[in-house]
């Protein structure tokens, strides 16, 4: 990853702009990056977005969705964490997604 897209999506989530960090979800590269800050905005376009990508093809970006989600500890993460557990054929998101609900337990 270049540190120049890090950098950028560090600026972007001091700024609170989730609508411009959400557009690096296209490339795998920055996914994690630009699902970290957002996890830390939370906003409603921030939930919705990560929520999505937990449906991607790739496991590994399932994983860090679900760890996003943990992190963000609405009810509607929450919600989207269950849903997903009974869908979820990959051990190791499946893994990640009991973790995350976890996390969300130890907030509330």
């Amino acid at each position: 990853m270049e540190q120049h897209d890090l950098s950028k999506i560090q600026k972007l989530q001091e700024k609170g702009k989730s609508d411009k960090i959400i557009k690096y979800l296209s490339s795998d590269t920055v996914v994690v990056a630009a699902l970290e800050a957002l996890s830390r905005i939370k906003d409603e376009d921030s939930v919705n977005s990560i929520a999505h990508m937990i449906d991607n093809p790739d496991p590994k970006i399932r994983v860090e969705a679900a760890k996003a989600l943990g992190s963000i500890g609405t009810e509607y993460a929450k919600t989207y964490l269950l849903h997903r557990l009974n869908e979820e054929q990959d051990e190791t998101v499946k893994t990640a997604i009991k973790e995350a609900l976890h996390t969300l337990a130890e907030h509330h």
